[in-house]
């Protein structure tokens, strides 16, 4: 694909999550990541009455519902963090809408809660689909990440 007819995005975007009922969350674009991420501090894999295997999860960040989620499409990984430890982790396929586009990719679910963004998009999603523009902070506020008691 051309450079020229590829959209330009920022360090940090809004996207959409419309499986699940989740709006202009705010995301971080993360180049050095292979796969994306979305915060998620529960998920559990369960055989269903029928015997077909499924996930639920959720997530606890202050922008997202609280609610439990389900799919049956996910994968066990073995994945390896930017300090070099490797753990297994959940991946499931969701639908993604980044300005105006829609993808469906790959998310690793993991403990994002302490983190600045709920959710990095990696190179996997990137790939011949954006360009991005350092320069272009689109939502550079911080995110409050405490609990009120």
């Amino acid at each position: 694909m051309e450079a020229s007819s590829l959209s330009i995005i920022g360090m940090h975007e809004e996207i959409n999550l419309p499986q699940v009922g989740i709006f202009k969350l705010k995301s971080k674009t993360d180049t050095g990541a292979y796969n994306s991420a979305i915060d998620c501090c529960y998920s559990e894999e369960r055989v269903t009455p029928d015997g077909e295997h499924i996930l639920v999860f959720n997530k606890t960040h202050p922008q997202y519902t609280g609610q439990e989620h389900t799919t049956t499409s996910f994968k066990t990984k073995k994945v390896r963090s930017s300090n070099g430890i490797v753990t297994n982790r959940y991946q499931i396929k969701m639908d993604v809408e980044i300005n105006g586009h829609s993808f469906r990719t790959t998310f690793n679910l993991s403990n994002r809660y302490k983190m600045r963004f709920p959710t990095l998009l990696g190179r996997k999603l990137l790939g011949n689909r954006f360009i991005v523009d350092v320069t272009k902070n689109r939502n550079p506020k911080r995110i409050n990440t405490t609990k009120s008691v």
